[in-house]
């Protein structure tokens, strides 16, 4: 009888005990490690490195010196809507169906539809976190318009042109490009919309006033990239803050944000700000496509000494992540889709990622409690969305074309598989202001003629 007592007196105790492991192995909300993806489009070691050697990027050494980096091997050709799409689905363009900037076969209207979050046929990775229970904060991800629900927050990539619009209309659409959608009221207060501000904050330079002071007989509202670039500056400072915002006020397992200022920039460097005289001097060494190794790091070195204040603002932005509460004992993966290079066409040097028969790589970070410093071989754009899954250890995908990058971590463990599949939404209407908006920035980027 006493030990009958004993057990009746224990009970709420064990069921409180089994409720508690019940909860640990439940894959839901805040359990496990977080991991933060910062994606910076076209941020390439090339450029990064002559800038460390300067002591103009300390954080960027300090993250080579203390944590894993390498290279991150990209696809042929190295177009962002592909390589972002097969980094969040861990596929490749034949499995996901993002094969360009737009579709290849004209609509019923009789136009090339630019590509779109309805497009991708495959389960992206905060699908596949939605299915154990996992909240994902997304942040201008490329492809994430329109916003697919998602068990967390998706502030699309069409978010950003649309806050800063001062077209009414435009305006009136916000809250088409947020998930939940009550939360673009909130985020467009966020908003800094006057240009010279937004540079003040992010302490970038005047890009178009630079060249115009360079007096090469051309203005500069004649390049179409420099016309858009005051919107790009107002639009990355929207970005970063929104991010930030997020990031510290959010609960997530995953958090996904995406800059492009390195890609931006990198477009009219070359073209614009290195001067004629220097690049008839690359065009009459280039010999079979290629610069003499020395010749083409001190390209290289000029070309970084342009983009260094775009990378100084990165590293504040880190900073900022590494040094908040969010970010302690949380894994960042630092990483691009491509980096630029000089190649050789119709007798002149170019500078691009589309273009060279090879696409250059982008970079690789991982910075974490587990990580192992030193450098990263064999990394892949295949590899970040099974890394991810890894890291939170849920069943990886079989169908997936990359590998969980687990030589990084001082831990290993046996993983479940499963095939993810891909979650059916309403269709939605295109929104042909947007879609025109975005065809505008392709053109003046270079991408669609």
């Amino acid at each position: 009888m006493k030990l009958i007592s004993v057990l009746l007196l224990l009970l709420p105790a064990l069921g409180l005990f089994q409720t508690g492991c019940r909860h640990a192995e439940n894959p839901a909300k805040g359990r496990g490690p977080r991991i933060v993806i910062l994606g910076l489009d076209g941020a390439d070691w090339q450029l990064i490195d002559p800038l460390i050697a300067k002591g103009r990027l300390p954080l960027f050494k300090e993250l080579k010196d203390k944590h894993a980096w390498g290279y991150l091997r990209t696809s042929t050709p190295a177009k962002s809507p592909i390589i972002w799409t097969s980094i969040a689905t861990g596929k490749t363009l034949a499995k996901h169906g993002i094969d360009d900037f737009r579709a290849k076969t004209a609509n019923a209207q009789g136009k090339f539809a630019i590509f779109n979050s309805m497009d991708i046929r495959q389960p992206l990775l905060w699908d596949m976190l939605g299915d154990h229970g996992r909240r994902s904060v997304l942040v201008n991800w490329y492809l994430s318009y329109p916003p697919r629900p998602l068990n967390g927050v998706n502030v699309s990539d069409f978010f950003r042109s649309s806050a800063a619009s001062t077209r009414p209309r435009e305006r009136n659409q916000l809250s088409q490009t947020v998930y939940p959608p009550e939360r673009a009221a909130e985020l467009v207060k966020l908003l800094t919309p006057d240009y010279r501000q937004a540079l003040q904050r992010m302490n970038l330079p005047d890009f178009p006033e630079v060249y115009r002071r360079m007096q090469t007989g051309m203005e500069y509202l004649d390049l179409p990239i420099f016309k858009n670039y005051p919107d790009w500056v107002i639009e990355e400072n929207l970005v970063t803050d929104i991010a930030d915002h997020l990031f510290r006020s959010e609960d997530f397992d995953l958090f996904a944000a995406y800059f492009k200022m390195t890609d931006v920039v990198q477009h009219f460097a070359y073209m614009a700000l290195v001067d004629n005289a220097y690049k008839k001097t690359l065009d009459q060494a280039m010999v079979h496509g290629e610069l003499p190794a020395a010749l083409q790091a001190e390209a290289y070195a000029r070309l970084a000494d342009i983009l260094c204040p775009v990378y100084q603002n990165l590293e504040k932005v880190m900073r900022r992540y590494f040094e908040a509460e969010a970010g302690r004992d949380t894994y960042f993966i630092i990483l691009s889709d491509h980096g630029f290079t000089f190649f050789q066409r119709a007798g002149t040097v170019r500078y691009n990622h589309v273009g060279p028969a090879k696409a250059p790589n982008g970079i690789l970070i991982v910075r974490g409690p587990k990580v192992k410093a030193g450098k990263i071989t064999l990394a892949g754009i295949y590899d970040i969305a099974p890394t991810v899954l890894y890291l939170l250890g849920l069943p990886l995908d079989r169908t997936m074309d990359g590998k969980p990058l687990a030589k990084l971590f001082t831990f290993r463990h046996a993983s479940a598989y499963t095939v993810y599949k891909k979650k059916k939404f309403k269709p939605l209407k295109r929104n042909q202001d947007l879609d025109e908006k975005a065809l505008k920035e392709l053109k003046a980027l270079g991408y669609i003629n």
